[in-house]
């Protein structure tokens, strides 16, 4: 039966990043990615080609991250949405800043968003993930 509680909590979150994400990236902010990103990225019939492999691996990561270091380390909603939101604001802004520092074309506007993103959908796995936890106790 424990298992099944953590494959069940992993697999929340994995769904919940993978669902938010398509929406995120292949309908509200598809046509800015291909504005801002448009040297770097391949296009076909509108819609961003990815590598769906690594793609995968990446929301799992995610997932990972989120139910390892959040859900199962914290209790009651309102620690999972602090320290949901703040790892991930933390997390990406480094990412991002970094990008910023280095990377030719990165766009202040880019990384003003994504932050807002990441923070919001990762605290939305958090969540998710927690509410799926509390069905097992």
């Amino acid at each position: 039966m424990e298992i099944l509680k953590y494959l069940a909590v992993y697999g929340a979150g994995f769904f919940t990043i993978l669902v938010l994400d398509y929406i995120w990236l292949g309908i509200v902010t598809k046509q800015f990615i291909i504005k801002e990103f448009w040297k770097l990225i391949s296009v076909t019939n509108g819609s961003i080609d990815i590598n769906l492999a690594a793609g995968i691996l990446a929301w799992l990561s995610i997932a990972l991250m989120v139910v390892t270091f959040v859900t199962l380390r914290f209790t009651g909603y309102s620690q999972i949405i602090l320290f949901g939101a703040l790892m991930w604001f933390l997390m990406y802004a480094m990412y991002d800043l970094t990008n910023l520092t280095f990377l030719t074309g990165y766009s202040l506007k880019f990384t003003i968003v994504d932050i807002m993103w990441w923070t919001f959908a990762c605290t939305m796995v958090a969540l998710t993930s927690y509410y799926v936890l509390t069905l097992f106790k």
